[in-house]
């Protein structure tokens, strides 16, 4: 039974966030459905479609681009808005760069409309694959709503993305087609539930693609994407293989690539004698830890002690103890799992202790960071993330479509809000004859896909950036930013620039390869 998300909904205040954190609970968001039917945005506005005088570059306005409109509610709950003005996210294709257009995929530099293109979406009415109809995209997402913290990790990107269509739907949508999402929850990242989610999406929901959303499952639905031939737009990457599945287009850093970053840094700032690790038992996390290894002991540090935790971990008491006891200069995490660094810190805090030279890991960047860690770890915590925080663009769309997000937007929140946009800026370079193989040609077809300068990323679906060790050191795969935690009050300012995170003041820009 399909129940309608409120965007609106209210959020739990970040002290209980932190009390259902601690206590490891796995209870879900209550969405307990297979699915939850999300529609977004209000009646369209002119299309505004512009393309740059010089080619191969293509301008597009992002979705936060309208957040500055006069607001209006919609029966989902999302405001609606007019644009004022429009700062545009930027898609170009590199100099020299092979631009391949399989399935008769335009590249960004053909018109938007092709005689044939018209021909084909006239002649089906505009119904030109699964999902689309001549007014409508549907997009879907798979998201483990029964994740410990699920309230202030999970909900923010599935309502993070529906701010993102609505400012989209309000500026015409991607050639008069609305953009609706159906979230399906799939309790704690189970794999079976998230397959038969992916069953039910593409079966019976009938969606063109599926768009970012967080969940343990990710590496596995490989053979479900295929099967179902089934794009997925933004994928948060927790898995090195969701970079090399040919249905999969990441809007976040590998976490293995994290952990080569991450490690360079360490080297190179903090400069270590000793270190410690503490790594999650899933089999990524262990290869994201190994990487770390191999990087710091080159750098002549000595790994004393590694700590290697499963995700259901009840109490972090043990291996403070342990890490007191070999008594590292720094320690690292890649655990991914927000709740066991939190538990660590509380217990560290208890204890009494801290590594002389500070902790440092990934995927901590959140605004609701602060009231878990308190003031213990302030200026002496490092995290690296994919995008610099937190973006005025994108916090004007999150503040206007979803206050409910206001104290808990992060990093993946980010990693969506830039791929709905990489979605629609592509899905309108393809045409009216939007199909899935011709949007996943335009993908890979050479382009680097650029998020708005005030997150300073950007992407390309290549061989190179998917395979082997040749990525760019420009791109997603290669550059990060490391922020140091200053304060508890994490909550960004009004400008959308960061509050208790500061850019590191010794490496701020990151690499995987130094």
């Amino acid at each position: 039974m399909k129940r309608t998300i409120t965007v609106l909904c209210k959020s739990l205040p970040p002290i209980v966030a932190a009390g259902l954190l601690i206590s490891a609970c796995g209870g879900g968001s209550g969405l307990t459905g297979a699915s939850s039917a999300v529609q977004t945005g209000s009646e369209s506005a002119a299309q505004n479609n512009q393309s740059t005088a010089t080619a191969p570059s293509t301008e597009v306005a992002p979705a936060a681009a309208a957040a500055a409109g006069t607001s209006a509610e919609t029966k989902s709950g999302v405001s609606a808005a007019a644009p004022r003005t429009a700062k545009k996210i930027e898609v170009t294709t590199p100099k020299g760069a092979a631009v391949v257009t399989p399935a008769g995929a335009k590249t960004a530099a053909d018109p938007v409309t092709q005689p044939a293109d018209q021909q084909a979406y006239a002649a089906k009415g505009g119904a030109t694959d699964i999902g689309v109809s001549k007014d409508a995209i549907k997009l879907g997402s798979v998201s483990m709503h029964g994740l410990a913290l699920g309230n202030v990790l999970v909900l923010p990107v599935v309502r993070g993305n529906l701010a993102s269509t609505s400012v989209i739907n309000d500026r015409g949508g991607v050639l008069g087609r609305r953009l609706t999402i159906t979230d399906c929850d799939d309790g704690p990242g189970e794999v079976s539930r998230a397959k038969s989610c992916i069953k039910k999406l593409a079966g019976e929901d009938h969606i063109f693609s599926l768009i970012t959303a967080i969940d343990w499952a990710t590496a596995s639905i490989h053979d479900d994407l295929k099967q179902f031939h089934l794009p997925y737009i933004g994928a948060w990457a927790y898995s090195q293989t969701e970079w090399q599945d040919p249905f999969m287009f990441p809007t976040h850093m590998s976490m293995i690539h994290e952990a080569m970053a991450g490690a360079h840094w360490a080297a190179n700032v903090i400069k270590p004698r000793t270190y410690g690790l503490v790594c999650l038992t899933s089999p990524e996390m262990q290869l994201a830890c190994d990487e770390v290894t191999k990087i710091m002991n080159a750098s002549g540090a000595k790994l004393v002690k590694r700590s290697d935790l499963s995700i259901s971990e009840v109490s972090m008491s043990a291996t403070v103890l342990s890490m007191r006891a070999a008594n590292p200069e720094h320690i690292i995490h890649y655990v991914i799992n927000p709740a066991t660094m939190v538990k660590f810190m509380i217990e560290a805090r208890q204890q009494g202790y801290y590594p002389p030279k500070g902790i440092s890991g990934n995927h901590l960047a959140a605004e609701v960071l602060g009231s878990l860690f308190g003031e213990w770890p302030a200026g002496r915590y490092w995290t690296n993330t994919t995008y610099k925080m937190w973006g005025p663009e994108l916090m004007a769309a999150m503040n206007k479509y979803t206050p409910g997000n206001r104290g808990m937007n992060h990093h993946i929140v980010q990693a969506g809000y830039v791929a709905v946009n990489i979605f629609a800026q592509a899905a309108k370079e393809v045409g009216p004859n939007l199909t899935r193989d011709r949007l996943r040609a335009q993908l890979g077809n050479g382009t680097v896909w650029k998020a708005d300068a005030s997150l300073d990323q950007r992407f390309a679906y290549t061989g190179p950036e998917r395979y082997g060790s040749n990525w760019s050191h420009d791109y997603g795969q290669g550059r990060e930013f490391m922020y140091k935690y200053t304060s508890a009050h994490t909550v960004a300012n009004p400008d959308g620039s960061p509050s208790g995170f500061e850019p590191d003041p010794n490496e701020f820009v990151i690499n995987t390869w130094k």
